[in-house]
């Protein structure tokens, strides 16, 4: 089954079955932008932009927020922030998402679409209810195990994938991954999804050709993370993301000794280019 709409002048189509449908696209360069925690803009370049987890303006418990020259930009939906067709958001917590932040944005940025869960957008309520009741910009969905839903805007098509944020206090979270689709490569964002294999199975990314894997900096920390990479999700490009500025540092000398290929952005705003051809460069 699929439905479709027009947003910003850019048809979107919203697809909801249990296999993923192939797209051609052709090659070209992909622009990973750092912002605060796990917050990335996919760029190809072009018209094509994707934010994930980037409503996020202000620090949260040990987690950083965006300078002050940024969150100008932000607010005005200009400079970086122009042109963002998609603002996909993994799940509720403050570090991934702040109501405030996103009621501000979206309600600027008038051709992006808001793609997430019902739990993320009963938090904009509170913030901006009229707009997050009956806006015609905000896709809630809910894809499960075995059955991800697709969004396909323009030349960009996401897949979101259900991915436990783990047992306890935070098995009642929705948490996704997306599978975004630009410029011809698939870069993987995982929101804070649990170091599960078993669970990375059962959501299907096992089987995924991935060409950037962005992922919480704990995956490379001993334990079952670094398994669960080069097992499931061995990219050839990886980016190491969400690690506190108060611990930036030690994890870059970490990060030299044990994993010397996976790329650190330290600082919102910084870039990162990669090609399906080349290494990435800055």
């Amino acid at each position: 089954m699929q439905s479709s709409a027009r947003i910003g002048g850019k048809l979107i189509v919203f697809v909801f079955f249990a296999g993923i449908m192939a797209t051609q696209v052709l090659p070209a360069d992909v622009i990973v932008t750092q912002l605060a925690n796990e917050g990335v803009i996919l760029s190809d370049g072009g018209e094509n932009q994707v934010m994930i987890d980037g409503m996020v303006t202000e620090p949260y418990s040990i987690y950083g927020g965006l300078p002050a020259d940024v969150v100008a930009m932000y607010s005005k939906a200009s400079g970086p922030f122009a042109g963002i067709d998609l603002a996909l958001v993994s799940h509720q917590h403050h570090d991934h998402n702040q109501p405030a932040a996103s009621c501000q944005f979206m309600q600027k940025s008038a051709g992006t679409l808001l793609v997430s869960s019902q739990q993320v957008v009963d938090l904009m309520h509170e913030k901006c209810r009229a707009f997050a009741v009956a806006g015609p910009r905000i896709k809630i969905i809910d894809p499960q195990y075995g059955q991800p839903e697709v969004v396909q805007v323009g030349d960009v098509k996401v897949t979101v994938f259900r991915l436990s944020h783990g047992g306890g206090k935070y098995a009642v979270l929705q948490n996704f991954g997306f599978l975004v689709e630009i410029g011809g490569m698939k870069a993987l964002h995982v929101g804070d999804a649990d170091m599960d294999a078993a669970d990375f199975i059962r959501a299907g990314i096992h089987s995924e050709d991935v060409d950037i894997a962005i992922l919480p900096f704990w995956y490379f920390a001993p334990g079952p993370g670094g398994e669960l990479v080069s097992t499931y999700i061995d990219a050839p490009h990886k980016m190491a993301v969400h690690i506190p500025p108060g611990e930036m540092q030690e994890t870059k000398d970490y990060m030299l000794g044990a994993y010397p290929d996976v790329t650190i952005l330290e600082n919102p705003m910084d870039e990162m280019r990669f090609s399906p051809t080349v290494p990435p460069t800055p």
